[in-house]
């Protein structure tokens, strides 16, 4: 067994993998190009036929990245007064996760998004992209626990398996309720979700924010515990790895969760086929976690999983 903790190396990197935002996802690359020429009618065009909460989670979210979509959201939402959508987008900008920061987003900027998204409940109450939104600016506001859940349950009672709901949900509980509360939510989501589902992430998600939170020295020994190891290794039988499985837009940041707890536990033969399944879609996140470059941190801890993964 291996575990890695983060520490210096002279190996050579190549050029890629990159960090793509649009994950190599065909419509979220014209959306993103759209967003860049603040071309309206196309963003709606390529909107209009997702009907899965989770894929259009993930694009709103790659909207909401853009370069400058700050600068101008603002005059789509005026142009057209109540259209749900330049709503979410610039809800979701306001939300992104860099723009979360540990002590919380100013308190201006969580109410302009929550406006955003009640004026779409006005219109819409059963909104998915609204009420999972909602989820997020709870985390990033600091509301109290009744109304974070509460935010969630609406999600869930329209959609019960939304990814980023829980995954928002999940990072509540870690923030307010420690380690242990959002380990047990992780769980007790992951065992009652299909088989296939890409719920399974949050047990991944829920160590890593774990691992990040302990003192560099008892990083390894915590994710080299077997219950840990075999957690991994459970949700990833259960998730990714079950025949039921169906990788979706975004699918990359699901499979690169779980390639980071795998290869920090010490399962370099299952971080190795996860790296394989990836191939260059490496997401900024949380390969960030161990080093300020993701890509450097991807292809380093890559090609340790796989020269272990070889010699065992």
């Amino acid at each position: 067994m291996r575990s890695f903790n983060r520490h210096g190396s002279d190996l050579i990197l190549p050029s890629s993998p990159d960090a793509d935002p649009c994950m190599g996802d065909p419509v979220a690359e014209a959306l993103w190009q759209a967003m860049r020429r603040h071309d309206w009618t196309r963003i709606r065009e390529l909107f209009d036929p997702v009907a899965d909460p989770d894929d259009r989670s993930f694009y709103l979210g790659v909207c909401a990245a853009a370069p400058g979509v700050g600068d101008w959201i603002a005059e789509w939402c005026r142009a057209e007064p109540g259209a749900p959508l330049p709503l979410v987008i610039r809800a979701a900008h306001l939300l992104l996760p860099e723009r979360v920061p540990a002590e919380g987003l100013p308190p201006e900027n969580v109410g302009l998004a929550e406006e955003c998204l009640t004026d779409v409940l006005s219109r819409d109450p059963d909104n998915a992209d609204a009420w999972a939104l909602l989820v997020t600016a709870a985390r990033a506001g600091r509301v109290d626990r009744k109304e974070a859940l509460w935010r969630f349950e609406r999600v869930v009672d329209l959609h019960p398996t939304h990814l980023d709901a829980h995954t928002e949900m999940l990072a509540w509980l870690g923030l307010h309720d420690g380690p242990d509360e959002a380990y047990g939510f992780a769980r007790d989501v992951v065992t009652k979700a299909p088989a296939g589902s890409p719920l399974g992430k949050l047990i991944p998600l829920a160590h890593i924010d774990r691992w990040r939170s302990l003192p560099h020295a008892e990083r390894g020994p915590f994710m080299a515990q077997d219950w840990v190891r075999g957690g991994l290794r459970a949700a990833a039988d259960h998730s990714i790895r079950h025949p039921s499985y169906r990788p979706r837009p975004g699918w990359p940041a699901t499979h690169n969760a779980f390639a980071f707890a795998l290869v920090m536990a010490g399962e370099v033969a299952a971080a190795a086929e996860q790296f394989r399944f990836i191939g260059d879609q490496v997401t900024r996140r949380p390969w960030d976690a161990y080093h300020a470059d993701p890509v450097r941190a991807f292809t380093e801890l890559r090609g340790w999983a796989r020269e272990w993964a070889d010699f065992r």
